[in-house]
């Protein structure tokens, strides 16, 4: 009783301090403004812009990031994208109240855009991230420093200067293509020479937890032969597949854990731990090759289509959905990355960003933190849907596990 009385007061105080979190990291959550017509005739705030702030701002990949869609006369600044039309010259096209509507809420203009609304009423979102909840990408001073910095962009762009920028890579719409044909060479020699591959690495620590004796002195390799030969690769590209006696869609991950409680009496491990990561790879890469076909008829249905609903949903306070990425945009350059069609023929995948062997599942939660989104917990129902269609996606396409990527 007395250290429960102790503790009252200051769990109390906690949980008022995580509840006003939000407002003590962002006081001005959102100023309500006045559309006219296509622009915000009115500073908002009423603030005074400073075009170097504004600069800063641009270039800045976790405030403006204007970067990663526009090219910009910032020469110092080689990374440039291709997904909106450069900005060279947009202080002759536009005025401060125009360019103030289309940075604080394009989609007031354009609902379909990508670009994400700087300023835009933080109530519209979905699944924001907590750190975020409630609080706009960029204050109104910032809206305000951005607009000063475009409106002294007043010099066109000239046909020699365009003639350098980046331009979209070309990919078809009506068939799948892996990631890998957007490697460039050195790259791709590194996925295919297992000795250069720095995701084999994982690949040979599943092949040691496959050898590896359970509790009931049996291992992988009881059942499925020495290194996997046993192995069926038409049965593993076929994942996620429906599992009949427990009724429900059964990843790859959940079969080998499955295998690993069932079969060898060992403890069941947490989805999408180290352990289970290294072991799928090492049971993908022994289906290399092999097309996927992922059968999403009968019970399976429900799943695909509901794995396809969170494809196209947005979220996030960046309002972002895969769709954009990798339907609308695929071929474009995000900064100095072309974006791919986003399939997954090559996870557990290696990702040179990172320096490590990531999931289907880490990569999905790495896409929401990207999006400001609060993303669902690995293994749940919601991403092993998303599996599910985006395996479908990829049918036809053969397994590079352990694929490379950037």
């Amino acid at each position: 009783d007395r250290y429960a009385a102790i503790m009252k007061p200051i769990l109390t105080l906690s949980w008022v301090l995580l509840a006003l979190l939000p407002i003590v990291t962002n006081a001005e959550a959102w100023i309500a403004w006045q559309r006219v017509g296509d622009r915000i005739p009115a500073p908002i705030g009423g603030k005074t812009g400073d075009p170097e702030r504004g600069r800063a701002l641009v270039v800045d990949r976790h405030k403006g990031n204007c970067l990663a869609c526009h090219a910009l006369p910032i020469p110092d600044q080689p990374f440039q994208g291709d997904i909106g039309p450069p900005l060279h010259g947009v202080g002759l096209r536009l005025t401060p109240a125009q360019l103030r509507l289309r940075v604080a809420d394009e989609k007031q203009l354009n609902p379909e855009t990508i670009m994400p609304g700087y300023y835009r009423d933080p109530r519209r979102f979905r699944m924001v991230d907590y750190r975020h909840e409630g609080q706009t990408i960029l204050d109104a001073q910032e809206i305000e420093d951005i607009v000063a910095f475009l409106s002294t962009l007043k010099t066109p762009l000239d046909p020699e200067a365009a003639r350098h920028l980046a331009t979209p890579v070309s990919l078809p719409r009506d068939r799948p293509v892996s990631g890998y044909a957007l490697l460039n060479e050195s790259t791709r020699e590194m996925q295919d020479d297992e000795f250069a591959n720095p995701g084999m690495a994982e690949v040979d620590r599943g092949r040691r937890l496959f050898h590896q004796i359970g509790n009931n002195g049996k291992s992988c390799a009881t059942c499925h032969g020495e290194d996997g030969a046993k192995l069926n690769a038409r049965a593993i590209a076929a994942f996620p597949k429906w599992n009949a006696e427990f009724e429900e869609p059964f990843t790859l991950q959940k079969q080998i854990n499955l295998c690993w409680e069932d079969q060898l009496d060992n403890v069941p491990w947490v989805y999408d731990c180290t352990e289970l990561v290294a072991l799928e790879a090492f049971v993908r890469y022994k289906a290399r090759g092999e097309p996927i076909a992922v059968d999403v008829s009968g019970p399976m249905k429900p799943h695909y289509e509901a794995g396809r609903e969170l494809y196209f949903m947005r979220f996030g306070q960046m309002d972002m959905s895969c769709h954009l990425c990798h339907d609308v945009y695929a071929g474009h350059h995000l900064r100095g990355q072309v974006l791919g069609q986003g399939h997954v023929n090559g996870f557990p995948e290696y990702r040179l960003g990172s320096g490590r062997m990531t999931s289907l599942h880490r990569r999905m939660t790495e896409c929401f933190v990207s999006f400001r989104a609060e993303p669902f917990d690995k293994g749940s129902d919601e991403f092993i849907d998303l599996e599910i269609y985006l395996h479908a996606r990829s049918n036809g396409l053969p397994i590079e596990t352990p694929a490379v990527r950037y």
